[in-house]
């Protein structure tokens, strides 16, 4: 009976659909800050045209590390794209993320790094693991593309690619 109880219950966990957060489909309405300035960082800040990536980061993840010293070294190939690093880390956390993986991103122009101290960003944007990328189209303020837990830099650049097309 034991035997036949635990299967029963496995088959009704394994059968029963599973509630995943999606990433939202258009950009959502959010108030956070920027690192480097303390200044208000809102959707009306955003650019016009190309694509916007928020990569939600935290900085002493290792697969978060990869992933921006990834896009610190493929950056000349990132042709009208605006990065945001997205991070609940103080601006000390932060340099020292940029200082020992990603120096190249600090003087680059098309990346911004954003500090969410209230932990608005994962509730509006449903990540599940980190790094979470999300890429917008800055004319639609529409999602393209969302990857989670990806660390290689290569499949944001076939995403990118693919979205090219």
């Amino acid at each position: 009976m034991r035997t036949f109880t635990f299967l029963f219950i496995t088959f009704l966990v394994l059968s029963a659909p599973h509630a995943s957060a999606q990433a939202p489909h258009q950009i959502p309405n959010f108030s956070l800050q920027e690192v480097y300035t303390g200044k208000d960082f809102k959707p009306a800040h955003l650019p016009k045209d190309g694509l916007i990536v928020f990569n939600y980061y935290d900085t002493g993840c290792s697969h978060c590390q990869k992933m921006g010293a990834g896009i610190a070294e493929q950056m000349s190939t990132f042709k009208r794209i605006k990065f945001y690093f997205v991070a609940m880390n103080d601006r000390e956390y932060v340099d020292g993320f940029i200082n020992m993986f990603a120096k190249k991103l600090k003087p680059e122009s098309k990346v911004s790094f954003i500090r969410d101290p209230d932990g608005q960003f994962i509730s509006l944007f449903n990540p599940t693991q980190t790094p979470s990328l999300y890429i917008y189209d800055a004319k639609t303020k529409k999602l393209l593309k969302h990857l989670d837990g990806v660390d290689d830099v290569k499949v944001l650049q076939v995403a990118l690619q693919q979205l090219a097309r």
